[in-house]
């Protein structure tokens, strides 16, 4: 990958992408779960239990993610019946 520089007064700071967006979406989870707790939404992390329906679910979404055979729906071929 190409390095991204950061550039700010006095300081310089060379990222390839992969880093660069391993940063951005912690900040990003970080500032989220902040707002989340200031509005009384958001307490403590979310656990999902080893094995459980859920775990198996998201490990699924995650492989074939890697894979690249994420298929994705619209809103109205999701939610209408006639659009199946």
């Amino acid at each position: 990958m190409h390095p991204v520089a950061a550039h700010s007064p006095g300081r310089t700071a060379a990222l390839d992408v992969d880093d660069l967006e391993s940063l951005i979406r912690r900040v990003v989870r970080e500032e989220i779960g902040e707002l989340l707790s200031q509005l009384g939404f958001y307490e403590e992390s979310t656990k999902i239990e080893v094995g459980s329906p859920l775990y198996q679910d998201l490990m699924d979404i995650q492989q074939r993610a890697r894979t690249g055979h994420l298929e994705f729906y619209t809103y109205e071929q999701a939610f209408d019946d006639e659009a199946i």
